[in-house]
């Protein structure tokens, strides 16, 4: 692995030698992003996942889900679409299953291609921070972390959603996620 300390030498004309610079350069990574993308159809209770890798030595900076159609909740209390993000399919070690689309007993309707930042800035989505925005959920779950964003070791995660007690209203879609990943070391050799 790469020196992490990296001399930064005047010239003698108050600027900074090239080749310092760019040693410094070569050792720095500020982020890498991953997408993927799945299928949710409309069956209760059944279960859509897809994974991703996080690089070794980062944490995830922002994950980001759009609906390439429109997901709409049954309309009856407790028709949620959930959300769960963890190192085993379905395990919700980091992220355990919150509502995206939290129904009360009005349906729920998240607008194909909006953008919602489930994390943002390392900072999970509060309750309703979807609400604001045009062709969001207007009511969600805050999504709870379980366990740390940042991983030492390359790992494989994985991301589910799934509708809870009624089919959804809507026709099958495929959501995509684009995660990234801000990197906390130096880049190996």
């Amino acid at each position: 692995m790469s020196n992490p300390v990296v001399k930064i030498r005047d010239t003698g004309r108050n600027s900074s030698r090239t080749g310092d610079v760019r040693d410094l350069a070569d050792n720095v990574i500020t982020s890498a992003t991953s997408t993927t993308t799945g299928t949710i159809a409309v069956t209760a209770n059944a279960t859509y996942d897809v994974s991703f890798t996080q690089p070794a030595d980062t944490s995830i900076k922002n994950l980001i889900m759009i609906a390439n159609g429109n997901l709409v909740t049954a309309g009856a209390s407790g028709d949620d679409i959930d959300f769960d993000l963890g190192t085993a399919a379905g395990g919700g070690q980091i992220i355990n299953e919150k509502a995206i689309a939290d129904d009360g007993g009005s349906a729920v309707t998240i607008t194909a291609n909006t953008p919602l930042y489930i994390i943002a800035n390392g900072v999970p989505a509060a309750a309703n921070a979807f609400s604001t925005m045009s062709g969001g959920p207007a009511t969600s779950e805050a999504m709870t972390l379980s366990a740390s964003l940042y991983s030492s070791a390359a790992r494989t995660l994985h991301i589910r959603l799934k509708p809870l007690a009624n089919d959804l209203a809507t026709a099958a879609t495929t959501a995509t996620f684009i995660i990234e990943f801000q990197h906390l070391g130096v880049t190996p050799d």
